[in-house]
């Protein structure tokens, strides 16, 4: 285990995360949606994937056999790998899914207007929240400016969104 990944894993943030503003600009919105408090200083970390390699010291693509652009299964896959050597277990569920009270939800999100993934995170208090890319301030989304189309898309602020996963994470 490098002590890069030693550090990563001891700033996570408690299970299930508050609200908090979040001003750092070493942290995007996959660090907020994973609750990480590490100040990814050099910016390599917090893509999916990235910790994965971090923790095993290698690249984010050993045994995957793709290139890094924007596909759905292969962020799904790189996700899930992040979590499992963060001690979280990623499940599928529904916006409307219950869940443990030790437990949130996440949703990975596509904006076909910025040609950009984005996560967002459901708060200890049922709130949505996300941190804009790095060096951008923290957003409280609230739940009046999300518009839910199903369970394909939601409309953040009157933005659409193609919602790919929504997961359930838990720490184990």
């Amino acid at each position: 285990m490098t002590e890069k990944f030693k550090t990563i894993l001891d700033s996570l943030g408690n299970y299930p995360p508050e609200y908090v503003t979040d001003f750092s600009i070493y942290r995007n919105c996959y660090a907020h949606a994973l609750n990480c408090m590490y100040e990814d200083r050099d910016y390599t970390v917090y893509s999916p994937g990235a910790i994965y390699a971090t923790f095993n010291d290698s690249d984010i693509f050993t045994d995957c056999d793709a290139t890094y652009y924007f596909r759905e299964d292969l962020f799904i896959k790189l996700i899930k790998r992040d979590c499992s050597v963060l001690s979280i277990n990623a499940d599928c569920c529904s916006f409307d899914s219950k869940i443990d009270e030790n437990a949130y939800k996440i949703a990975l999100t596509y904006s076909k207007a910025d040609n950009d993934f984005h996560f967002i995170r459901q708060n200890i208090d049922g709130s949505w929240s996300h941190k804009p890319g790095y060096g951008s301030l923290h957003h409280l989304i609230k739940s009046e400016q999300i518009s839910y189309h199903g369970e394909s898309h939601i409309d953040i602020k009157g933005i659409p969104y193609k919602v790919i996963e929504i997961m359930k994470l838990q720490k184990v």
